[in-house]
Formats: C-alpha cells, sequence, structure tokens
C-alpha cells in the first residue's frame, strides 16, 4: 500500500513538472504578434507602461514585414487630439526603415505637442528593441 502510494506522489509530481515546464515555455509575449502575411505586430502598451505623453500612455502598434516598417499605428490614448495629431505626423518618418535603421533614426518633437511627441518616440525605439531581439522575431 505505501508502494502504491508513493509510485502514485512521484507520478503525480512529475505530471506537474511537465505541466509546469510546458506552460513554461508556451508562454507568448504580450508585446508581440504574429499577424497574416508574415507581418509581426510590435505593441508598445506592456513595453512603455510608464512613458507618458501629456495626458498619459501613447500606446502604439507597429507593424514590420521583411524586416521592413511597414506601419506604425496609434492605439487609444487620452491625449488631446488636436495635439496628438500633430505628433503623430512624425511616426511617418520610420515608415521604409528596418528596425536597426529606425532605431538610429534622430527624429525631433514636434513643437506645440512636445509631451505627445517624446512619449511616442520612446515607444518607437521600444518597439524597435523589441523587435530586434532574437525571440520577438521567430
Amino acid at each position: 500500500m505505501k508502494s502504491k502510494i508513493v509510485t502514485i506522489a512521484v507520478t503525480a509530481a512529475l505530471i506537474m513538472g511537465c505541466i509546469l515546464l510546458t506552460s513554461h515555455t508556451q508562454v507568448k509575449d504580450p508585446a508581440k504578434r504574429i499577424l497574416g502575411g508574415g507581418t509581426i505586430s510590435i505593441l508598445t502598451e506592456t513595453l512603455c507602461p510608464d512613458v507618458d505623453g501629456y495626458l498619459g500612455p501613447t500606446p502604439l502598434d507597429i507593424r514590420i514585414k521583411n524586416d521592413t516598417i511597414v506601419d506604425i499605428i496609434a492605439l487609444n490614448n487620452e491625449e488631446t487630439p488636436v495635439y496628438f495629431a500633430k505628433a503623430s505626423s512624425l511616426l511617418k518618418k520610420w515608415i521604409g526603415c528596418t528596425p536597426s535603421e529606425g532605431l538610429e533614426l534622430e527624429v525631433d518633437a514636434v513643437s506645440g505637442a512636445t509631451f505627445s511627441s517624446e512619449a511616442l518616440i520612446a515607444n518607437v525605439k521600444a518597439g524597435l528593441e523589441k523587435a530586434l531581439e532574437k525571440s520577438a522575431t521567430k
């Protein structure tokens, strides 16, 4: 009877270990999604939770295909629309760059929307750094 209990306990421990190991290796990166057509989407919400514009976070969705930035989409935020529209105009400067080129790109804040601009620039840089991580491209 005692050996059956030990066998059951060891088996249960092995099963739990396998479950934990499997779940650990399958944890998805909340900052990265793989979209159709080989496009990678980098979401900066979790990468830059403390990067604020004038009124709060300014998260982005950075789309990369074939190692080229194809789009940068501003996600929901609390910024004043007129100022945020000015600031978000700078996002097009990264379109067509590789993530490495984008990190080297020096982009100045838009006058009149400095806080929003600086937050967007920080979000882009963090997203591109994430894109260059080995795990973000597989």
